[in-house]
């Protein structure tokens, strides 16, 4: 495949191109770039379309998104990942867009356009702000009433999309959980490594006994597969008034149901490790995100405690420690050198906080 220079204005020609099969109800008469966001591996663009004229006063404004590639070292050394990624992002956004097209409360980004020759990918814009954002404005010390209800409406749409997401996708074979055995020894070794870490050999030995004694423990009926998004938290979903929207499937996958629902727990989790977010709220948020997900995955007659699972455990086991490992190699050290005092006093009571939990679950 011949991949075009990493630009906007060879993804605005093709837009251009096919402007009225993209948009047959009203087709755009040309595309304004209004805004350029510089990401890790990405270029973004905000692109208003254009009305054309007899249109111009009674069209409300339309934007979509554009996102290409950046030819960094690590997609010139593999380019084929980089690719198949944006594919998978693009084929997954648009088979869950159509499988929750009729939801009226939660919904995913439609995907528009893919442009592989381009290394870029064309999404409908979504209403709303990141539900991290949304937390981290109105979830903090003692919320109001009106607030907080907000929120965990947020949050029960979000359980209930991702419940509708994983019947779309949901797979005939099993999960095997004995591949989170070498999953998480891998982090636990890394933590070993590090002497700024309060994590030793006989920690590590715990969990691998919990692990080894528990997985051929795991019920049948907790080994589905489904759709992962991989990436499910509050920072990838759109969060307006009337509706919840789930955003970027680059990480999309088949693994175990239990994965997204632990991973957006987990991020939840995480606000605690502020003093500035009370443990009431954010363990209303997280009964609101479950109560959503058992409601719509069609347990709301019978009594069903997901949070209790031991599978739901163990993959709360895997976020801790990837979590852990990944705070040690990215905080206390940046760029060769210490992290500022400030920074090892948050990190040391994040570490406190996983050595505890982690004891306490893995007796």
């Amino acid at each position: 495949m011949r991949i075009m220079n990493n630009g906007i204005e060879q993804v605005i020609a093709k837009l251009r191109a096919q402007a009225d099969e993209l948009w047959p109800e009203a087709p755009p008469d040309d595309f304004r770039v209004v805004r350029h966001f510089v990401r890790p591996y990405s270029n973004v663009y905000r692109l208003q379309l254009v009305p054309r004229a007899e249109r111009s006063l009674a069209t409300p404004s339309r934007f979509i998104y554009v996102k290409i590639l950046s030819r960094r070292a690590t997609f010139q050394s593999n380019p084929e990942k980089y690719l198949a990624r944006l594919a998978t992002e693009f084929a997954a956004g648009r088979r869950l867009h159509e499988a929750l097209g009729s939801a009226k409360e939660f919904g995913v980004v439609k995907p528009v356009a893919y442009y592989p020759e381009c290394l870029a990918m064309v999404t409908e814009e979504a209403f709303g702000a990141p539900l991290s954002n949304v937390i981290t404005r109105d979830g903090k010390l003692w919320p109001a009433a009106d607030k907080l209800e907000q929120l965990a409406t947020h949050c029960r749409r979000a359980g209930q999309a991702l419940a509708v997401m994983q019947k779309a996708t949901r797979e005939a074979s099993r999960y095997d959980p004995a591949e989170l055995i070498e999953y998480i020894d891998v982090r636990m070794q890394r933590l070993l490594e590090s002497d700024r870490v309060p994590f030793s050999a006989a920690d590590r030995r715990q969990i691998l006994r919990f692990l080894e004694s528990a997985i051929p423990a795991i019920p049948v009926e907790q080994l589905g597969m489904s759709g992962c998004h991989s990436d499910y938290a509050p920072f990838n979903l759109l969060a307006a008034a009337d509706k919840i929207t789930v955003a970027d499937f680059t990480m999309f996958k088949i693994g175990s149901v239990y994965n997204d629902l632990t991973y957006f727990c987990h991020r939840l989790e995480g606000y605690l490790h502020k003093p500035i977010y009370r443990s009431q709220t954010i363990r209303r948020l997280q009964d609101e995100f479950l109560r959503g997900y058992t409601e719509a995955s069609g347990h709301a007659g019978r009594e069903w405690r997901v949070a209790e699972d031991l599978l739901f455990k163990i993959f709360w086991i895997k976020h801790v420690v990837n979590n852990y490992s990944a705070i040690m190699r990215q905080r206390v050290v940046i760029k060769g050198k210490r992290a500022s005092l400030p920074a090892q006093l948050f990190n040391r009571r994040v570490f406190r906080r996983y050595n505890r939990w982690l004891s306490e679950v893995c007796q």
